[in-house]
């Protein structure tokens, strides 16, 4: 049987050290053979560029960009979707090692479960006290998607309050189901995490608290928003100030984190943490509500189209027609690189 073209996508960004130890080394062990690799360098500033230069000698298959200047996970994966030929992306970190069958596995998901849309692979944690040897599923450290959704879905650039990036694969998997996309876990596809040092992780917090608030923004009411930041100043007032026991229903109100806003402000007030909380307050009054409301009708455009497609395809089936991996340098290979599915889809 033809293997479908495979696009492999890392994002990086000044973790030298474990990109070439643990990512692109366990490359070169893969025993599926049609795949393309496909690396966004964030503008490091460290030996990146050097590990991918040598790489690049190891592992002919691949490609790699660096951005002009430091642009956040989401947009660099967007990169990827759009330089990607595969017919199936597979996205994982760059202090992941993807194991030598992880590509195998994963194509024979797709291929048995043709409705499917969107996979997680199966995970173990290696770092230090947390060393598992179970896996865990649902993080940006592996997953997949088919060319259909990589066509009509971009990560939202906008999941990046306080450099934060944390939650943006789940708000895109969720976005899929929504129209509705089929999700799989795919068990006998697997990864060790070796989780890295990261900067600018001192607020996340703060910042997964914006993200996950940004995206409830997006799908509910903003009238009903702004009405929990006056909630959130009843709050304030009951704990701070009358020391009253907090009500079960502030705790299960869908803009949770609108409610307890101003709370947490006071909080970072009261460490002298005064910018961060001017900050925190703007975007909570202003960049999140008005941000949600303009992706949201992006992405409503984006949806439309999506199902519109979806619903008039015969099948997406992998097995109708294969892309080839060959040389994208040239424009000729490139143009033979489309199949039938996706000249349909685009």
């Amino acid at each position: 049987m033809t293997q479908p073209l495979v696009t492999l996508g890392i994002c990086t960004y000044n973790r030298a050290a474990s990109l070439c130890q643990h990512c692109l080394a366990a490359l070169e062990k893969l025993t599926y053979s049609n795949y393309e690799i496909i690396v966004i360098d964030d503008c490091s500033s460290d030996k990146t560029q050097d590990v991918l230069h040598e790489y690049k000698e190891k592992l002919n298959r691949l490609q790699f960009f660096r951005n002009d200047k430091n642009r956040g996970l989401c947009y660099s994966r967007n990169r990827i979707l759009e330089k990607s030929q595969g017919e199936i992306i597979v996205f994982f970190d760059d202090d992941v090692s993807i194991f030598p069958s992880c590509l195998d596995e994963i194509v024979k998901a797709y291929l048995q479960d043709s409705a499917a849309l969107f996979a997680w692979g199966g995970v173990y944690q290696c770092h230090g006290s947390h060393d598992s040897n179970k896996l865990t599923f649902g993080s940006g450290s592996l997953f997949s998607m088919r060319r259909i959704v990589a066509n009509h879905f971009r990560f939202d650039t906008n999941i990046r309050y306080f450099k934060t990036y944390c939650c943006e694969e789940h708000e895109f998997a969720r976005r899929v189901q929504r129209q509705p996309g089929k999700i799989i876990q795919i068990p006998t596809a697997k990864a060790n995490h070796y989780q890295a040092p990261a900067k600018n992780r001192a607020w996340r917090g703060l910042g997964g608290d914006l993200n996950y608030l940004y995206e409830k923004a997006k799908h509910g009411s903003i009238l009903k928003y702004y009405q929990s930041l006056l909630i959130g100043i009843q709050y304030t007032i009951d704990c701070i100030i009358f020391k009253h026991k907090v009500e079960k229903d502030y705790y299960q109100h869908y803009y949770r984190e609108a409610v307890h806003s101003f709370h947490q402000v006071l909080l970072l007030l009261r460490d002298g943490k005064f910018l961060i909380a001017s900050k925190y307050l703007f975007n909570i009054i202003v960049d999140v509500p008005i941000r949600a409301l303009i992706k949201r009708r992006i992405e409503a455009k984006q949806a439309d189209k999506f199902r519109q497609l979806f619903a008039s395809a015969d099948n997406i089936d992998l097995q109708s027609e294969f892309v080839q991996y060959s040389n994208f340098n040239t424009k000729d290979s490139r143009e033979l690189l489309v199949d039938i599915e996706r000249t349909s889809i685009k």
